[in-house]
């Protein structure tokens, strides 16, 4: 979990977790720089609850988006240099809430077909399942075993979360999001910079052309003009060039896949409309 002045939520997101019928074997938090009382939450619960619980601390630095992929990669490396042959890792939201049952029944769910290596259950308050969202950020499941044959860490640019995905399809898995097994996200999803690298990861990640047009125009109808605007611009600035190695594009044999199977998408659409 990457936690930063989540103070309001944090308690019931730890409890939650802590109060699953199939206990997590360890639970590391990286608090990047909060300055609301986070820090002396996450302490309380480390105290209590010593081998369990790991909290890893960051300086203020201020709010940015970009450093995520990079904290979860931190925790990854604390949790790999520990671990004793965990099968899944899970990433939360530092304000989501989770059923008893949400992680038992994810994995065993996975377990039953082992092809899935990558799930997660719904957030209750998405208002639309989107493909290219599938499974959600938070509550997420991840095999370990896929995750190490990837290189054991997110790729740190625009881009980062959707990339797991297409590289599970890419190497013949399966992904799901499970819409019965719901779970609370409190925090609106999407904020306005967050449309603008989504923009620019559809490129990075070589998403075709009428693809990318879709998306954009389900942001204009489903969530706000604003942020379809954003959306956009993000994907010009990153289709015109920068220098900004977080808007970049991925490896060329990845781009390649995603057109292909965005491809057989729209010729399935268009199939069905005729």
């Amino acid at each position: 979990m990457v936690a930063r002045n989540a103070a309001q939520h944090l308690r019931w997101t730890i409890d939650s977790l802590l109060s699953q019928t199939l206990q997590p074997q360890r639970i590391i938090v990286v608090d990047d720089g909060s300055t609301d009382g986070t820090g002396r939450i996450l302490s309380d619960y480390a105290a209590r609850h010593p081998a369990l619980i790991e909290v890893l601390t960051l300086p203020n630095r201020g709010y940015d988006i970009r450093r995520v992929p990079s904290n979860i990669n931190m925790a990854w490396r604390v949790l790999a240099g520990t671990d004793s042959g965990s099968d899944y890792f899970m990433i939360s939201g530092d304000d989501c809430g989770y059923p008893s049952e949400y992680t038992r029944l994810l994995i065993k769910r996975m377990r039953a077909e082992p092809s899935v290596v990558v799930a997660s259950g719904k957030p209750s308050s998405a208002r639309i399942v989107s493909a290219e969202h599938s499974p959600s950020g938070s509550g997420r499941m991840i095999s370990c075993s896929f995750w190490r044959s990837v290189g054991s860490r997110y790729p740190e640019k625009a881009g980062w979360e959707t990339w797991v995905l297409y590289k599970a399809l890419e190497k013949g898995y399966m992904i799901k999001l499970y819409e019965d097994l719901c779970f609370e996200h409190v925090r609106p999803r999407g904020a306005g910079h967050q449309f603008a690298y989504w923009g620019a990861a559809m490129y990075g990640l070589g998403y075709h052309s009428l693809y990318a047009i879709g998306r954009i125009g389900k942001n204009m109808m489903h969530v706000t003009p604003k942020a379809a605007l954003n959306m956009f611009r993000g994907y010009v600035q990153a289709r015109l060039g920068s220098g900004d190695s977080f808007i970049s594009p991925f490896e060329p044999a990845l781009r390649r896949f995603v057109r292909r199977e965005q491809s057989r998408r729209i010729g399935k659409v268009v199939r069905a409309l005729l």
